[in-house]
């Protein structure tokens, strides 16, 4: 018979446990009835008039007592619901007269064969095994494990830790990756544990390792490369061999160009001898970058299809209520105070967390260990979790620091200049020139296949590839934001890199926003800033296409020379107030032959106004000069949104005859040639608003009539109006169904929590 003492288990676990057993018992199917803390019922059967009610109470630490006391405080709520049959199951070990006392409180209502104490838990998990398999925490976090594993674990020389694997089980909450995993290994012998930092890559790997090694198999951790696991490995004795972040240990930095003595042949061989073995299984973990740089870089790895092998371990992996529980377990077992723990549970803080798009396990036992949070005043708690979560960016610090090469990290930086998200060919020009010039910069080798080595490093790991290639999540963003403000030297490296007008734009606006630091590095590096700067202004912007028409890329003229004054102010830097001078009068003249681009226009008009530099002309004319240009190419045609915005920027006594009559202009030609376009482009009540307010402002300041105008879009967003009412009338079952659903998943987590209130 199993003996085992249940304190392993949390409230949650203990409670799922209990009622397997009781079904299993009894032959029925008991519904999950929480009502909280206070509410003495953790489970129910009901059958016509009869009703049973499981109660269960977890007292690993606090023993007899503790149940007897609150067990008292259960009476007058179980005469108030009035039950056929009542259960008590407990972790508590009882005597006969034990039961007896405990059968005496409630009366006829609880049978004494329906106490349960410790001893009867064990001899049902004997009865029914199929229960104790279920519960894997059960049995591999028993003290029997752990003595099989300490001995089958009998290596010199082991990161394979038992005891601590051992502590961590109880923490552990299977996500769908551990079944794929345990697949693999069962069926191919070898699994390659790969994903993001913080995932729980080396927490599912040791798990599985753990639960080989208790069924009789000897651990062995492979430390330094696979030579080492050859020599330990003895045909047809049971090994399980582990390997923490394999390729890492070997093929780090600028070793990823090329492997070295004929390592990933080492790999690959050590890998085919322990699946053509009945007996030896493989563990190994890896950075899904890593892995893929070394599948870029070997050819042997290629043709081998080793990545065939990796179970790639993601968040998606981990549904709303194993997150809670990863949560949940997390806390119950920790250091934490009990103030602490209140902290969390306030105001439903905890399901502000499993529900926060960047969770991860990591933040989880990062923000759960007192030794890390203990300097954290208590009422400071909440806004320390919130601002981890927030800003994880140290999960990706080392692994861009330490773990990918300098080509690799160039591409990061040029993505960074298209704020994370660009086509693949922009991006390969971009990171061909700035890899270039940090390669002469820094001294670091480079080839003609960087591009695309860096790129397949990366590929699922800090970028999701396609017709776009994007950063993989937000917090990437936030690390390459890090990086930029630690290192100043990468924003000029950024700047003088560029192609692109918009990427150094990019670089200033965070300087500007965010980055004091490199506004400063900027001051002292003003002309190579500048330079930088003036070769930009001139880059192309438009492009001839095949139909005779042009197509523009890259900020307009207007938008370059705004960012040029602001720059000028900012840095103090004469030189550039003298270029972004220069530029307006040639910008002025090209507005003879070419369009302008109002919007840009006018933030350059704005910028022009509130300018301390003494431009040449003055201020005032450059504005008169922009004024008139703005106004003439309304004239000719533009958005409701360019109008308003002209009209806003220049105020009437501004204008002389011709101009105000060029804006009339502007309104007859928007009413006759571009409103019926914009009213069929509008999708939703804000767009109608939105363009109803524009055409008030547009009468009022032009005198044109557009009450028809005006009309048109009421009677556009009463018919979309009713048309998303029928649409809400048949979504609203379908959603009422997922409201229920999910506010049913929010009780169940509540309850969860709930048992780590304190008493009283």
């Amino acid at each position: 018979m199993p003996n085992y003492n249940f304190k392993q288990l949390s409230p949650h676990d203990f409670e799922e446990l209990a009622r397997d057993l009781v079904q299993a018992r009894d032959g029925i199917v008991l519904e999950s009835f929480k009502a909280g803390k206070d509410g003495g019922i953790d489970f129910r059967h009901a059958r016509g008039k009869d009703s049973t009610v499981v109660q269960c109470k977890h007292y690993a630490e606090t023993g007899l007592m503790g149940l007897v006391r609150d067990l008292k405080k259960e009476v007058p709520k179980v005469a108030m619901i009035k039950l056929s049959r009542y259960v008590v199951v407990t972790s508590v070990g009882l005597s006969p007269q034990n039961k007896t006392d405990i059968q005496a409180l409630f009366g006829p209502v609880l049978a004494t064969a329906d106490i349960l104490g410790c001893d009867d838990l064990n001899n049902l998990l004997g009865l029914h095994p199929a229960v104790e398999q279920r519960h894997y925490k059960l049995w591999l976090a028993s003290q029997a494990a752990l003595d099989r594993a300490l001995h089958n674990a009998s290596v010199v020389q082991s990161e394979f830790e038992v005891e601590r694997v051992h502590a961590d089980i109880k923490r552990y909450v299977r996500s769908a990756a551990y079944p794929r995993a345990l697949n693999m290994l069962s069926n191919g012998h070898v699994t390659i544990i790969s994903g993001r930092p913080g995932v729980g890559k080396t927490t599912l790997a040791k798990m599985l390792l753990y639960r080989y090694v208790s069924d009789g198999y000897e651990a062995i951790s492979v430390l330094t490369d696979f030579q080492t696991g050859g020599d330990r490995y003895q045909r047809g004795k049971k090994q399980i061999f582990y390997f923490d972040d394999f390729i890492g240990a070997t093929f780090l930095g600028e070793r990823a160009s090329a492997f070295t003595k004929n390592e990933d042949r080492a790999i690959l061989d050590f890998i085919e001898m322990v699946r053509a073995s009945p007996n030896a299984r493989l563990v190994m973990t890896t950075r899904e970058h890593i892995l893929s740089q070394a599948v870029a870089a070997s050819e042997k790895f290629k043709h081998a299809r080793i990545i065939d092998d990796r179970c790639v371990l993601e968040i998606g992996d981990y549904n709303i209520g194993q997150r809670a529980e990863i949560l949940y377990n997390h806390i119950y077992f920790s250091e934490l105070p009990e103030e602490y723990r209140e902290a969390l549970l306030r105001g439903r803080f905890y399901m502000e967390i499993v529900k926060h798009q960047k969770f991860n396990p990591r933040l989880v036992e990062w923000l759960s260990s007192y030794r890390r949070v203990k300097s954290i005043p208590v009422e400071r708690y909440q806004e320390f979790v919130r601002t981890l979560l927030a800003n994880p960016a140290e999960i990706w610090h080392y692994a861009y620091e330490k773990q990918i090469s300098d080509a690799a990290r160039s591409v990061l930086l040029a993505l960074y200049t298209y704020n994370g998200k660009c086509s693949q060919a922009l991006l390969e020009r971009a990171f061909l020139a700035l890899n270039a010039l940090r390669a002469k910069r820094y001294g670091f080798r480079s080839g003609p296949s960087d591009w695309r080595s860096a790129l397949s490093e990366l590929h699922g790991a800090f970028i999701r590839p396609g017709s776009q290639i994007e950063v993989i999540d937000p917090s990437v963003l936030d690390m390459l934001n890090s990086a930029v403000r630690l290192d100043v030297q990468n924003a000029l490296d950024m700047i003088e890199g560029a192609v692109r007008f918009e990427q150094a734009r990019q670089v200033w606006t965070f300087a500007l926003a965010e980055a004091p630091a490199v506004r400063k590095f900027f001051i002292t590096e003003h002309e190579r800033v500048t330079a930088a700067f003036e070769r930009l202004l001139n880059a192309p912007r438009k492009v001839h296409t095949t139909g005779g028409g042009t197509a523009y890329f890259d900020d307009s003229h207007e938008l370059r020379l705004g960012t040029l004054l602001q720059l000028a102010e900012s840095l103090g830097s004469p030189r550039i107030a003298e270029i972004a001078v220069a530029g307006i009068d040639k910008l002025l003249a090209d507005w003879e032959t070419e369009g302008v681009d109002i919007t840009d226009g006018v933030s350059l008009l704005s910028k022009v106004s509130m300018s301390t530099l003494w431009l040449s002309p003055s201020n005032d004319e450059i504005r008169k000069k922009i004024i008139t240009a703005l106004v003439a190419e309304a004239s000719t045609g533009c958005r409701s949104d360019e109008l308003r915005e002209v009209l806003h920027a220049v105020e009437p006594k501004e204008l002389d005859a011709e101009q105000v009559a060029l804006l009339k202009t502007a309104a007859s030609v928007y009413r006759e040639q571009r409103f019926s376009s914009e009213l069929r482009d509008c999708g939703n009540e804000s767009q109608f608003d939105e363009l109803e307010e524009d055409l008030a402002i547009i009468a009022n300041r032009t005198g044109i009539d557009l009450e028809g105008q005006v009309h048109a879009v009421l009677q556009a967003k009463a018919e979309l109006e009713d048309q998303q009412a029928e649409h809400e009338d048949r979504l609203r079952d379908e959603w009422k169904e997922r409201r229920y659903e999910q506010m049913s998943a929010d009780r169940a987590i509540d309850d969860l929590f709930d048992s780590l209130r304190s008493p009283g």
